[in-house]
């Protein structure tokens, strides 16, 4: 049986929440082990491929502390095909960075991609930087 997408956003919203909370445990199954799959996370770098991803969402996630945090979806765009789906949307939440003394907030402009694999849906790329205000080039 095809898992339903709906029934994964929620799993994979409860997943962020628990990332930015220090706690990768949720968010690791949610990811294909593919060597098809990317990340263009929220702290910069990219990486291509399971071996270079996995890693790299364990770091990401050990940069915040236990906060309580809970992330806020506001979904611009949801696309659901056969096989594959795309989300693009705003997280919002307030978060305990491990170099930072307080609380600080985190937004981030989120483009991500899905794909079925054995019935089940899977993370195969993640876009996240942070949301800035809209502003013209700065002249040299």
């Amino acid at each position: 049986m095809i898992e339903d997408f709906a029934t994964f956003l929620r799993r994979f919203e409860e997943a962020n929440t628990a990332f930015v909370n220090g706690d990768p445990s949720l968010w690791l199954p949610l990811v294909s082990h593919s060597e098809q799959s990317s990340i263009f996370g929220g702290f910069g770098g990219q990486e291509v491929g399971w071996a270079q991803i996995g890693p790299r969402y364990e770091w990401a996630s050990q940069q915040f502390r236990e906060l309580g945090a809970k992330v806020e979806f506001e979904y611009l765009v949801q696309h659901v095909g056969a096989d594959t789906a795309y989300t693009v949307a705003i997280e919002r939440c307030t978060v305990q960075h491990i170099t930072q003394p307080e609380p600080v907030p985190h937004v981030l402009r989120a483009t991500m991609i899905f794909r079925l694999e054995d019935n089940t849906w899977k993370i195969t790329h993640r876009h996240a930087d942070p949301l800035n205000p809209k502003s013209a080039p700065s002249g040299p």
